[in-house]
């Protein structure tokens, strides 16, 4: 297993465009803390990838214990790591432990696939391990399928739920554009789908991120022309723009172009109530935001040095935005501003793997993880405590389940929330064409209900609510 090197039988079910990006990101193995100082965490990384490469496993054992030391528990691809160099050192025992936390993550792994681990498969209590893997990534289905998407080659990438027309938008990756989706009725499997018209200038790239400023009622989207992707022009290649759009005409009210002199794919975004825009460069790893009268505003950075930004939400502070950073964790970024080259995480139990995160939504006192970079993918809720600081728990709606294929964005809309799944990343190749002998089959939109509200006294008729079915704990 090459330590560096992000493992497919790990990231199996990646979309692709995360797939790009990780071929550069794969040397990041350590749990983010409250506060993460770039710089030497790179010095150290850049230690260990020499170490590496000389194959000075007792070297790169201390460099690592060095990285532990300051930080306060391994991400799931460190624990791999882990248990590689003591496997080197032939210190069987603690490999079998670091493959013991991975297990506790609730993570999948081909031990006996791998060439620097598969005899561990013949140790006392590896059995106890693989069990406890099998037992953890089994199949849990507690969402409901609302509705098909009666277009295959869809690759639908968001989605945003429209109040005024009670209809959900979905961005296309193939097709460049927008799509209103409408939930069938009680008899019908499929949702109904109708092309918004979009301005030509608009559609040259795959459409990403997509969101709704209900109060205003301006769609919100992104297009980006996506490194060795094949469906524009190629000098259009690693450009980025965000667009803002009349709900109701259709009209572009405002176009932002990422003009910071490197590649870009501004591929997720989320809009607060007072209409201000957060959206992430996933490449750059910038954080950007909008805000206030459309003629004078300007994209704005008020976030940088993350690995890979996926979707950014406000916390109901209003002082903070979640970021979703895929190969890390949930990060933070203060309004007020992050101190230079410091990054901040949210602190959570070892036991809960938080990378390989997408989507990522605010509901109640939780964050609705759509997490497409785990073996296997899953739709997670993430507990928070009260000032929402930590993670306190987590609890699995969906995974490893054939219709959640590769799930990408969730969207809140009439007490429920709503997972595009099933959207396709893993049957296209890296220029984001079909792959030989694959085909694509309908996108999936699933659907559970979201957190109930804080209980307030209630007469004797009031049932408080809708029944919420019982989600799997992720166990300590």
């Amino acid at each position: 297993m090459q330590f560096f090197e992000v493992k497919m039988e790990i990231l199996a079910n990646i979309r692709m465009k995360r797939f790009l990006l990780s071929l550069t990101l794969a040397f990041l193995s350590v749990f983010p803390s409250f506060s993460l100082d770039r710089v030497p965490f790179d010095q150290l990384n850049q230690k260990a990838r020499e170490l590496r490469k000389q194959h000075d496993w007792k070297a790169l054992r201390e460099v690592l214990i060095e990285i532990g030391r300051e930080l306060p528990g391994p991400t799931p691809p460190y624990m791999l790591r882990m248990a590689l160099v003591e496997m080197h050192l032939d210190h069987k025992t603690e490999a079998l432990q670091w493959l013991q936390k991975f297990a506790a993550a609730g993570l999948a792994y081909d031990v006996a696939g791998d060439n620097d681990l598969k005899s561990l498969a013949s140790e006392p209590g590896f059995q106890k391990i693989a069990d406890e893997m099998k037992l953890r990534t089994r199949p849990i289905q507690n969402a409901e399928a609302a509705c098909t998407l009666p277009m295959p080659d869809l690759m639908p990438e968001d989605i945003a739920f429209d109040k005024l027309s009670s209809t959900f938008v979905v961005s296309s990756i193939q097709h460049h554009t927008l799509y209103r989706v409408l939930l069938p009725q009680k008899s019908g499997r499929d949702c109904a789908l109708k092309e918004i018209p979009v301005n030509e200038s608009a559609k040259r790239w795959p459409t990403l991120a997509v969101s709704m400023d209900q109060p205003r009622h301006r769609l919100w989207f992104t297009a980006s022309a996506m490194p060795d992707f094949t469906s524009f022009p190629k000098g259009d290649e690693r450009k980025a723009s965000l667009f803002a759009m009349d709900g109701t005409s259709g009209n572009i009210l405002q176009r932002f172009d990422l003009a910071e002199g490197h590649p870009a794919v501004m591929g997720d975004m989320s809009v607060a109530q007072d209409g201000t825009v957060y959206v992430s460069d996933s490449i750059g790893g910038g954080v950007y935001r909008v805000q206030g009268d459309l003629k004078t505003a300007k994209l704005e950075k008020i976030g940088g040095d993350f690995f890979s930004p996926q979707t950014p939400v406000l916390a109901k502070d209003g002082k903070r935005v979640f970021v979703a950073d895929y190969p890390m964790g949930i990060g933070i970024v203060r309004r007020s501003g992050n101190q230079p080259g410091k990054l901040e995480y949210l602190p959570h139990p070892e036991n809960i793997a938080v990378t390989g995160l997408d989507g990522l939504l605010l509901d109640g006192d939780s964050l609705i993880g759509i997490q497409n970079g785990t073996q296997p993918a899953r739709i997670v809720r993430f507990r928070l405590n009260a000032t929402q600081t930590e993670i306190i728990s987590a609890e699995i709606i969906e995974q490893a389940t054939e219709r959640l294929g590769d799930p990408t964005h969730a969207a809140a809309a009439n007490g429920m929330i709503y997972v595009s799944a099933n959207t396709g990343w893993s049957k296209v190749d890296d220029h984001g064409n079909l792959k030989p002998d694959e085909h694509f089959t309908a996108p999936v939109l699933l659907r559970f209900p979201a957190e109930a509200p804080v209980p307030r006294k209630r007469g004797r008729h009031d049932d408080g609510g809708r029944q919420q079915p019982r989600p799997h704990a992720l166990q300590p």
